[in-house]
């Protein structure tokens, strides 16, 4: 076998993960992500959210803070406010994907405050 087939054969296996990694995101609906940000400071981001639509908040990251507290508003209107608290595990956070929703249409701001070191990836999702 040539040197060149060899390379060949050598990324056969990449290319399944690769078409494999792009049909699992496409199945879990990636075009329903709001936001998906890495955290590791105290933080402030925009969103657009829909009256009507259920939302559902995600925090991942194993080995992230102990303590996250998370705040969704608008105005003086609060859609959604919680503390996160990794389990003992050390895995996932509670409350496990909470979800909520708005009572109007606009944009809102998400304050995300990490109670100690460490880093996270915050999601919000349409369910």
């Amino acid at each position: 076998m040539t040197e060149d087939a060899k390379k060949s054969r050598s990324l056969i296996p990449l290319y399944i993960i690769i078409i494999l990694y792009y049909t699992i995101v496409a199945l879990q609906g990636g075009g329903d992500n709001v936001l998906s940000e890495p955290v590791s400071k105290e933080s402030d981001f925009q969103v657009n959210l829909t009256r009507g639509v259920n939302y559902q908040l995600r925090i991942e990251g194993p080995g992230g803070p102990d303590k996250i507290d998370v705040t969704i508003s608008n105005g003086s209107y609060v859609a959604f406010l919680d503390t996160f608290v990794l389990t003992d595990s050390k895995i996932s956070y509670l409350p496990h994907h909470p979800e909520f929703t708005v009572k109007e249409n606009g944009t809102y701001h998400v304050h995300v405050k990490p109670l100690n070191s460490g880093t996270i990836i915050l999601e919000i999702k349409k369910s």
